[in-house]
């Protein structure tokens, strides 16, 4: 995300999703991450210019621990379109080229449950433990990917 009109873009998207849809608090949804200089966003783009969805890469905490993505917002009226994995695609690329070793690299993410079927039909697995964030059930998923996922991109 490389300009002030896809970062408006980005907290548009998120402010409908996480706020207006599912009564995630303003003040948590936009965070100092976003702001971090290693963090990666990502906007995905209708033909016309206009955005359909974001999500955001983040580092490794520690050497030798997963990259985590997050914050994957997808517009209501563009769902059902590939969006998602589109958005998903891309930060698995860019995880593996900033943070991958010997061609492949682990991904965690936070998953909301009524979105772990769309994260399992990327390859990733649940951990069995569930946990409340903003009054939503999470599962934490975790896919090694390796070049040869992403290869065909």
């Amino acid at each position: 995300m490389d300009s002030d009109e896809l970062r408006t873009a980005m907290n548009e998207i998120r402010m409908a999703v996480f706020v207006g849809e599912q009564g995630v608090d303003p003040e948590v949804e936009l965070d100092e991450l976003d702001d971090d200089p290693a963090t990666l966003h990502v906007v995905a783009l209708d033909d016309d210019g206009s955005a359909l969805g974001t999500a955001r890469l983040l580092p490794p905490h520690h050497s030798g621990e997963p990259a985590h993505i997050g914050r994957v917002a997808v517009r209501a009226a563009a769902r059902g379109l590939g969006v998602g994995a589109r958005l998903m695609a891309a930060l698995e690329a860019a995880a593996l080229e900033r943070f991958g070793v010997d061609g492949t690299v682990a991904v965690e993410l936070s998953a909301q449950e009524q979105a772990l079927g769309f994260y399992a039909r990327l390859g990733y697995v649940a951990r069995p433990d569930r946990y409340l964030s903003e009054n939503i059930w999470h599962r934490d998923a975790l896919k090694v990917v390796r070049v040869t996922d992403t290869s065909s991109e």
